[in-house]
């Protein structure tokens, strides 16, 4: 007699119960070795979208070389011109020939990553005025220094990459043509830390993808881990005062 209030025992039904539970914890189990994996695929990567929208930018003329005199500025959240809907300006003037303005970003401490692409789009009112123009990706690691720095010269009409154990530029075969006013130009660059060398690997413009395949040794430099990105405007022997709206600036690295 089962007396009220107390549930009958079924064995089958203990079984089914137990046998869920297992199930259930071999499909959490199975889920934790998923993430794990995964989180292990994807360490030491990122995608930074809209960095010129970020705060944390610096900026100065003195280390940007040529007359060290530059008046320069930003300005985020910029409607138009626009991509998206946000672009930032960057302007250099002044009196002094040949005065750059600089901004730099630190992006991140990760010292192993050895790929990395740049990405921007920019647009120029008149680019008569601008002497070039300079898109940077670096990385402080092992006591070493990677400068992937790459200029587009539009008075020698041609890119360039830096040559950080030598402190100088070297021409590409590259050809940098001034981009038409109120247009907006593509570019994508991609480097490589490889055999303790900064290569520096391709440069796409609208499209049109460029192979450099050169390498240069770093400076040596005692710095934390890192990786930081600059953006330059170079101003011409006439100090003439320009603008620069840049948007969608991306970098991915691993």
């Amino acid at each position: 007699m089962i007396q009220k209030g107390l549930r009958s025992y079924s064995p089958n039904s203990s079984t089914r119960r137990t046998r869920a539970v297992v199930s259930a914890f071999k499909l959490l189990l199975a889920l934790v070795v998923f993430a794990a994996i995964s989180t292990q695929a994807h360490a030491g990567s990122a995608a930074i979208s809209n960095i010129e929208q970020m705060s944390g930018w610096k900026a100065c003329t003195a280390c940007a070389g040529g007359g060290e005199q530059a008046i320069y500025w930003k300005k985020t959240g910029q409607t138009s011109p626009s991509l998206d809907g946000k672009s930032t300006q960057y302007f250099v003037g002044g009196s002094v020939p040949f005065s750059h303005g600089l901004w730099w970003r630190w992006m991140s401490g990760d010292g192993a990553a050895s790929r990395f692409t740049l990405k921007m789009s920019y647009y120029i009112k008149n680019p008569a005025a601008s002497q070039g123009l300079e898109f940077a990706v670096n990385q402080a690691t092992g006591g070493k220094w990677y400068k992937f720095s790459t200029q587009c010269s539009f008075a020698s009409k041609i890119w360039r990459v830096w040559d950080s154990a030598n402190h100088r530029w070297t021409n590409t075969s590259i050809a940098c043509t001034r981009p038409p006013a109120y247009s907006w130009t593509n570019v994508v660059f991609e480097y490589a830390r490889q055999d303790g060398r900064a290569k520096f690997l391709s440069i796409t413009i609208n499209g049109k993808k460029y192979y450099v395949n050169k390498s240069f040794g770093p400076e040596l430099r005692k710095f934390d881990p890192s990786i930081g990105i600059h953006f330059q405007l170079n101003g011409n022997q006439y100090q003439h005062d320009y603008s620069v709206w840049a948007d969608k600036f991306s970098l991915s690295y691993y």
